[in-house]
């Protein structure tokens, strides 16, 4: 013999089971990108044909139009790569060559960032300070 549940018996079983207090996982919207940028001071420098451009002599010359700038997550995973632009002579001494950097679209939302440019060593920014324009100095 079969049995046979009224309709209204169903839905209440149904409605019970939807309000059974288990949270239901609401997606957040993904933090936004962030820009990463500052400047790379090298002292020996020594200025070539323009005298608004500038490159490192010695030991720094590694660092130059174009060397790598990476920046990490709090896992030292790789998460956005950018470059150094051309060096321009510091404002305040001649000996010293300064290259901006801007690295774009860098993942939000991460508690820290670190920052490498060429193999000079990853240096630990948190969340606020990596949105600051970061001077960095080699040197000294």
């Amino acid at each position: 013999m079969r049995r046979t549940f009224p309709l209204a018996s169903i839905a209440s079983i149904t409605l019970v089971a939807g309000c059974s207090g288990i949270p239901m996982a609401v997606p957040r919207p993904a933090p936004a990108p962030l820009t990463v940028g500052g400047t790379m001071s090298v002292p020996g420098s020594s200025l070539i044909g323009d005298p608004k451009s500038c490159v490192t002599t010695g030991g720094y010359s590694d660092i130059r139009e174009g060397t790598q700038v990476v920046i990490t997550d709090e896992a030292s995973k790789t998460i956005a790569l950018g470059s150094l632009e051309a060096g321009k002579p510091d404002s305040q001494s001649s000996a010293l060559c300064v290259f901006p950097f801007s690295v774009q679209n860098v993942p939000g939302g991460r508690p820290f960032y670190g920052i490498e440019i060429s193999h000079r060593g990853r240096l630990q920014y948190t969340a606020a300070q990596i949105t600051m324009s970061l001077q960095l100095t080699l040197g000294d």
